[in-house]
C-alpha cells in the first residue's frame, strides 16, 4: 500500500508503534516493522512524500483492510 505523508508523520508513527510494544527496524530510508503479530517492511520516498508500505505476514484472524486501516492510522 502507498500513503501520502511527511517525513515527521513516519517518524511520528514509528514512535507510536514502539510506544505500543512494537519493533521497529530503519535501514536508509526504510525498514521493517512488527506489532501484535503484523510483520511488514517500509520504505519512504522522501522526493515525492510517498510511504510504501509491504505487509509480509499477519494475524488469519485480521483482514488485509483492518491493517491498512491501522497503517494509515500511523502515518497518515
Amino acid at each position: 500500500m502507498k500513503i501520502k505523508t511527511t517525513f515527521e508523520k513516519v517518524n511520528e508513527g514509528l514512535r507510536t508503534i514502539q510506544k505500543n510494544g512494537g519493533r521497529v527496524a530503519i535501514s536508509g530510508s526504510g525498514g521493517s516493522v512488527s506489532i501484535q503479530g503484523v510483520k511488514a517492511r517500509f520504505h519512504f520516498d522522501q522526493d515525492t512524500d510517498i510511504l510504501q508500505v509491504v505487509i509480509d505476514d499477519k494475524p488469519w484472524l485480521a483482514s488485509n483492510a483492518m491493517i491498512e486501516e491501522k497503517i494509515s492510522e500511523f502515518f497518515g
